[in-house]
């Protein structure tokens, strides 16, 4: 079998690519060229293997080639186990080689001028295009030459699915030489196509490499990457001329590899490290000077190089300092700090000509035992280094949810810059097997390009529709949103703290950090407090709804250990915080209706307060109704319901004396509400077709 042939899923990744290429070609692919050393495993998956395989451990020949072949594998090779341990603790998942397709086409529509300059896009697959690539005519700087040597960064990069796509990384398939769809593979088509020699081939290949990046976190995947870009060069010379690189082909190309895909933490800019409370240090002042490998080498890329660390360095301490990434510019011949890219006052300008990929989605757990969003670092982080990027995250963010700041949501839906390519509610038809609440979008943000911002975000033009004409129709009268009561509006008193001084495991049992909220937990947690009967006379006790096992309850809790608010003493709609999956058009838990002198724990948001038991009736009616339901589908993309999903959502007369019969069946309700925002008979077919009934 030739290495174009082989299968990503074999059973010793490492070992047939060993058994094709000479000890060094790995020697050097292992390489960390800012810490003159190997790059390391920066993960404690592979401790149990015992000694060398620690996080902070270099990853070295002998701890990955026989008898350890198969000790580094690509993903889908891995046991299922690895497979969701990855994917839970990195939040690891791989795009899928259609989505890398569709992406990069996106991309290299801006470039051509027209989508599909390299194959066809089918339902979640594509066709190559068998005629050579034509090149816009009369669009200067966009030639052949230009592309091929336009520096592309994939963030992130993994297995390097968006640079290269030997395999699909989902299934493990491999994909020919002549249908793959990489960035680097459409470079090095471009070449086959326009080259009439190899020694020219070999010349352009090796720019296409050059201008080919990726960063990535974990070492085992980084060098996979690197060993399927290396190969990737590989295979399109087999492709085009009928033989492997010579030797000092091979060399070349492994020495631009493992400058090209480096070893970095996308959210320090800094060499991998498990070590705590260390300093990231700029490096590059006493950056050693390199002797080539070969003397051709040294012709090729001059003496700004070494390969080899000092006896001297081998003898030194860890430091507490850890050194910022370095790579490599080939159009200026110098070497340069990633980090160097950022900031307003970067003077390196933007290197790349795109970036594309698919960052990582969460961090480790804080204090809260959340693990919080990063993927919004890492879209910040790719604006600074490129006019042009495409990444796939998840899409909360749209509908202005999840955990990332309030306040970089608006920023993104007010960009100027950025669209959304596409979005799918349901994750697991983009990763199979994964869940992800909000569902995920393909986002590209063109800095050369202006239009509409997103704004308020949805999926169907009819909802758009709908949603202006009731934005034109309500002007700026109050929405939903205003009757809502903070989450967690129900506090205790002073008089709770004074009457239990005396016992600290109540106050214990309330939690860091919930020491005046009534929060979920609370009923089971202080089940002397909330008690499930009272002997006291009715005003001097509240009625609390909130859930124990599982299961809604009401409990009793003395009125003075309540601090007073407006919707303790008025009716109000207890709707569930945790309301179903944030499916569009989905059916809603049912609201209870709460009295003067009742309340609840922040399981339920409190809506109100009003002065009659009929206006509570209505506003359950309201949000039973297909209208009311189509447009809480615009904001609320998860399980959870914060203030923001009611925005959408216009306030109405819940009065005897309201625009709207409230006493009718809710179906009459819905034409009613149909007929007072003008909604056509398309839009009116769009909601019932779209929003299950409520019973």
């Amino acid at each position: 079998m030739s290495p174009s042939e082989a299968n990503a899923s074999a059973s010793s990744f490492v070992g047939d690519f060993c058994r094709r290429y000479p000890a060094h070609i790995l020697e050097t692919l292992l390489r960390d060229r800012t810490t003159g050393r190997n790059i390391i495993w920066a993960d404690d998956e592979y401790e149990a293997l015992g000694a060398g395989y620690a996080a902070e451990d270099e990853i070295t020949p002998d701890k990955i080639t026989d008898p350890n072949a198969t000790v580094i594998k690509p993903r889908i090779d891995k046991e299922q186990h690895r497979q969701n341990q990855r994917t839970k603790s990195r939040a690891e998942v791989f795009s899928p080689s259609w989505l890398c397709n569709q992406m990069n086409n996106d991309l290299d529509e801006i470039w051509f001028g027209h989508r599909g300059a390299f194959n066809a896009e089918g339902p979640q697959s594509w066709e190559s295009k068998t005629e050579p690539v034509e090149f816009p005519r009369g669009k200067k700087g966009h030639g052949w030459h230009a592309y091929v040597e336009a520096p592309w960064l994939e963030i992130t990069c993994g297995e390097a699915p968006y640079v290269c796509s030997r395999y699909d990384s989902v299934t493990g398939e491999t994909v020919p030489v002549r249908e793959r769809i990489g960035f680097l593979d459409r470079k090095l088509r471009i070449v086959s196509e326009k080259t009439k020699t190899r020694m020219e081939w070999v010349r352009r290949a090796l720019d296409a490499l050059r201008a080919s990046y990726g960063y990535e976190y974990q070492g085992d995947n980084l060098l996979i990457a690197r060993i399927n870009v290396f190969e990737t060069f590989c295979d399109h010379h087999r492709d085009r001329w009928g033989s492997s690189p010579d030797p000092e082909e091979l060399n070349q190309a492994a020495w631009i590899v493992s400058w090209n895909f480096w070893q970095m933490n996308g959210l320090t800019d800094a060499v991998p490290t498990t070590k705590q409370g260390v300093e990231f240090e700029s490096t590059l002042g006493s950056f050693e000077e390199p002797e080539p490998v070969q003397t051709s080498l040294f012709e090729l890329f001059g003496d700004a190089f070494t390969d080899e660390t000092t006896e001297e360095d081998e003898e030194e301490d860890p430091s507490e300092t850890v050194p910022l990434c370095v790579i490599y510019d080939w159009r200026n011949g110098e070497p340069f700090e990633f980090a160097s890219l950022k900031g307003k006052a970067s003077a390196m300008g933007k290197k790349f000509y795109a970036v594309i990929g698919n960052p990582p989605y969460q961090g480790d757990k804080d204090d809260n035992d959340r693990k919080p969003p990063i993927y919004d670092a890492f879209m910040d982080a790719a604006y600074e280094v490129s006019d042009r990027v495409e990444l796939v995250t998840p899409g909360r963010f749209l509908f202005d949810a999840g955990q990332t700041p309030k306040s970089w949501n608006e920023k993104m839906l007010a960009d100027k810059h950025l669209k959304v390519v596409m979005y799918e509610s349901d994750a697991s038809a983009v990763f199979p097997n994964t869940d992800i609440k909000g569902g995920v979008v393909v986002t590209l943000r063109n800095e050369t390009i202006s239009h509409e911002p997103i704004g308020t975000f949805t999926i169907y033009e009819d909802l758009n529709s709908i949603l202006r004409k009731v934005n034109e129709a309500a002007g700026s009268a109050p929405r939903l949103d205003s009757i809502f009561a903070s989450q967690r509006c129900y506090k205790f008193s002073p008089m709770f703290y004074a009457e239990n001084a005396d016992n600290p495991d109540v106050v214990n049992m309330l939690g860091p950090g919930n020491k005046i909220k009534i929060v979920s937990k609370v009923m089971e947690n202080l089940p002397a407090i909330f008690t499930t009967t009272s002997s006291v006379p009715e005003d001097e006790v509240v009625k609390f709804y909130g859930r124990v096992g599982g299961q809604r309850v009401h409990r009793y809790i003395l009125r003075c250990f309540i601090q007073d608010n407006a919707y303790l003493d008025g009716y109000k709609l207890l709707i569930p915080e945790a309301n179903n999956s944030g499916q569009y058009g989905e059916a809603l838990a049912e609201p209870m209706i709460a009295a003067p002198g009742e309340g609840s724990t922040d399981t339920f948001l409190n809506a109100g307060p009003f002065e009659s038991e009929a206006e509570v009736h209505n506003l359950a009616k309201y949000y039973k109704t297909k209208f009311f339901r189509a447009l809480l589908g615009v904001k609320k993309a998860t399980q959870h319901s914060p203030s923001q999903v009611w925005r959408t959502i216009p306030h109405q007369d819940f009065t005897p004396g309201s625009d709207v019969d409230w006493s009718k069946p809710i179906s009459d309700i819905d034409c009613q509400l149909y007929a007072k925002y003008g909604l056509s008979d398309d839009e009116v077919a769009f909601i019932e077709s779209h929003v299950k009934e409520m019973d």
